[in-house]
């Protein structure tokens, strides 16, 4: 979560949530301190959001109960927040403003460009502020993926044009970033991912952050070319591929899915922390 103040205008970027570490039991979820807000409750104008995942949008709904101000975002982290909002109860009186990669807007001090990045999600971006001072980039979650599975490639064309014009401050978050080299791109796990499909004899148990819609689609990709059927389980699972789905970010073919009590030749994809793992049972089911 970051805030950014200009001339007695503000506007916040991201709010997200994280989970506890063993020093502090019986807490269930981690927000930011929202303490500042006191101080500036009449100047804060947008929230900002780059994309979908829960470090990102899972504190949104705490935070629009302290302040209800619009809120900007891509379709599909605006649909996974919607989500969040109808649990609160916030789902009515939130004002919710839908953009499109390279759309630009202007709140007062601020003007606010979102450019496509490619991450694990989908709809990711980073935001381009123009100030009264200079630019600032918030780069958003990122990796440089010149092959996507789903979407475009990163929009490197657009961050060049600003970096040619000239920026303030860029502030970057990736994961891994202090490591020399480069990620590979996320259709690297494919050739390992045919050879368990192929070997198999029973079911494929497979765990995953519900919102990896590239690695949910290479799933479902998968399934398809070995003859089998899907399964998904868990709440957060379930949704994300419904709204995925219902905004057209993932491929699925007609009869794929089927119900997790179905026997034969199934694969079950359900939501789990780190790390992701894929088993492949001996037995059949």
């Amino acid at each position: 979560m970051m805030a950014m103040r200009c001339g007695g205008e503000a506007i916040i970027i991201d709010a997200g949530m994280g989970f506890p570490e063993e020093d502090l039991p019986g807490v269930d979820i981690v927000i930011p301190d929202f303490s500042f807000i006191d101080a500036y409750r009449d100047e804060i104008t947008a929230i900002i959001l780059t994309h979908g995942h829960e470090d990102h949008i899972g504190a949104v709904p705490f935070l629009l109960k302290e302040i209800n101000v619009p809120v900007y975002g891509t379709h599909l982290t605006l649909a996974f927040l919607e989500n969040k909002l109808n649990e609160h109860g916030l789902s009515d009186s939130v004002e919710l403003h839908a953009v499109e990669p390279r759309d630009y807007v202007e709140l007062g001090k601020f003007a606010v460009e979102w450019i496509h990045v490619t991450h694990s999600l989908t709809s990711c971006t980073a935001v381009v502020i123009t100030t009264p001072v200079g630019v600032v980039i918030h780069s958003g979650d990122f990796k440089v993926d010149d092959t996507p599975v789903i979407g475009p490639p990163m929009d490197l064309e657009r961050l060049t044009e600003y970096g040619d014009e000239g920026v303030l401050a860029l502030f970057a978050d990736s994961t891994n970033a202090e490591r020399p080299g480069r990620t590979q791109s996320e259709r690297a796990v494919i050739p390992a991912l045919e050879e368990i499909f192929n070997d198999a004899q029973g079911r494929i148990i497979v765990s995953c952050f519900s919102s990896s819609v590239h690695r949910i689609q290479i799933f479902l990709d998968l399934a398809q070319d070995f003859g089998r059927k899907v399964a998904l389980l868990g709440r957060s699972m379930v949704r994300n591929v419904e709204v995925a789905d219902s905004l057209r970010e993932l491929d699925i073919p007609d009869g794929l899915f089927i119900t997790r009590h179905k026997r034969g030749r199934l694969m079950m994809i359900g939501w789990c922390c780190w790390p992701p793992v894929v088993r492949a049972t001996r037995c059949r089911l």
